[in-house]
């Protein structure tokens, strides 16, 4: 069996500061467009105060790992269509945990977008524990850019404090044998200059350093991830969507349907009640024909207020979804800073 060990610096970052080309000023607009690649692998964290943007590749990671003081949620990634499957075993010597009839039996988990840990996939993992034992449970992750029974992962999380994550992993194939016993310990640092702490489960498990901008100093995450629709049909209809998630540090989103663009000033404020999800932006400044034309149309009225990391406001509305060759996901939008 391969040894997974791994030992990351948690980054200080108490000094840092963050850059700021040059302010912008209330009232100016700013029309941003960039690409989020042809198949949409691009995750682009964009920063509204100073009007720049980092890419990311959204396929690097399967796991993130929530890292503040107190936290405990891990995450999966939606973007890549990454499942979910919880036991009820506790043991890997257990049969059914290569029992391939079982585990295919087994509810499908995701994440739901609004970055809630009870309404992740993983869920409080705390709780997940042998009956009257502390034996921790046993998930199931489906890797599905994998190939055959390669793609699953067996996951126990042992523990967690204020730098750390203790978990164990084990695939469910290793050179083209069953495996029955677990990898040694995995500890996974809370970095704690990010929001989360990325996994990716490829060359036998590493974490990525950077895969996320520092937390202060980026707003919103244009990726692509998984919508719940509960209205088509009797049973949940997960889909892959492109839109925006919001930086879970300190930035909250509203909506306005009704006013003018141009009307919207910092008086406006009062009225708005402002949401923490992640999906606060969400999918919805779009729509696809999917019986005529085949292309997605932006929704004209709606705008987005945005209070930043900054403690800033900002409105935001989308202007198209394709560059000027007409080739789609090319976000382009304008945003005007207002308070």
């Amino acid at each position: 069996m391969r040894i997974l060990l791994i030992i990351s610096i948690v980054f200080l970052s108490s000094c840092f500061k963050k850059e700021k080309p040059y302010e912008l000023p209330i009232g100016e607009s700013n029309i941003t467009s960039f690409h989020l690649g042809d198949n949409y692998e691009n995750q682009i964290f964009f920063d509204l105060g100073t009007n720049t943007f980092q890419t990311k590749d959204l396929f690097d990671w399967d796991l993130r790992f929530e890292t503040g003081e107190n936290q405990f949620g891990v995450f999966i990634n939606n973007g890549k269509d990454i499942r979910v499957r919880k036991t009820n075993l506790f043991n890997l010597d257990e049969p059914l945990t290569l029992d391939t009839s079982y585990l295919k039996s087994l509810p499908v988990l995701i994440d739901e977008p609004e970055g809630k840990v009870d309404k992740s996939a993983i869920g409080d993992w705390r709780t997940f524990l042998a009956p009257g034992s502390s034996k921790p449970g046993i998930y199931i992750i489906e890797l599905i850019d994998q190939v055959g029974w390669d793609r699953f992962v067996r996951m126990q999380i042992l523990d967690v404090n204020d730098t750390q994550y203790v978990c164990k992993f084990s695939p469910m194939v290793f050179n083209n044998k069953l495996v029955t016993e677990w990898n040694e310990l995995t500890y996974i640092p809370k970095q704690s200059n990010q929001n989360f702490t990325y996994f990716s489960f490829k060359s036998g498990g590493y974490v990525l350093n950077n895969a996320e901008p520092d937390k202060r100093t980026w707003d919103l995450e244009f990726t692509k991830y998984k919508h719940i629709f509960y209205n088509y049909g009797p049973n949940p209809f997960p889909y892959l969507v492109t839109g925006v998630l919001s930086n879970p540090n300190n930035v909250t989103v509203a909506i306005d349907s009704v006013s003018n663009f141009n009307d919207i000033n910092s008086t406006s404020i009062s009225k708005y009640q402002f949401t923490s999800n992640r999906n606060g932006v969400g999918f919805e400044w779009k729509s696809f024909d999917f019986n005529t034309s085949f292309i997605f149309t932006v929704k004209p009225n709606l705008t987005y207020i945005i209070k930043d990391t900054d403690d800033k406001l900002y409105k935001l509305r989308f202007i198209d979804f394709y560059n000027e060759q007409r080739v789609k996901g090319y976000p382009k939008f304008e945003f005007i800073l207002i308070k």
